[in-house]
């Protein structure tokens, strides 16, 4: 809160934040595949309730003010080590330096939870390497 006072909205437009989820597949019934011909006083078919797929897969998300910067989901089966965070956070700098070279130009935030691959030494090296400062997330 002290810098948003200091800085006012140029802190917000220099933040990043960063998050996994872990999201569920299945496919939405489109109202064409619902939709059938009946005459008049024939009722409604009954609808089944889609269920949600068993299958669990983890996805992270990186957005800024201006909306999703990038999203990418992790192979099924798998979890986020240190070593899949930083290909992450390169796929995001090349992404960001092709779309929004003006937001890198600006200083990156990064704001992340303080899960244990985000505090890694690789992670932490590379983002100094980049010079992206990390906001500091209470535990």
């Amino acid at each position: 809160m002290h810098r948003f006072r200091e800085e006012g909205n140029e802190f917000l437009q220099k933040v990043v934040a960063i998050d996994e989820i872990w999201i569920r597949d299945f496919e939405p019934e489109l109202k064409s595949q619902s939709s059938e011909w009946r005459g008049k006083g024939s009722s409604r078919p009954k609808k089944l309730k889609r269920a949600q797929s068993n299958v669990k897969q983890m996805m992270i998300f990186a957005c800024n003010c201006k909306g999703v910067i990038m999203t990418d989901r992790v192979p099924s089966g798998t979890i986020v080590p240190a070593a899949y965070y930083r290909q992450f956070l390169q796929k995001l700098r090349h992404k960001m330096h092709a779309n929004r070279p003006d937001f890198l130009e600006n200083g990156v935030l990064i704001l992340h939870d303080n899960a244990r691959p985000h505090l890694g030494k690789d992670v932490r090296e590379l983002l100094d390497g980049y010079s992206w400062e990390v906001l500091t997330d209470p535990p």
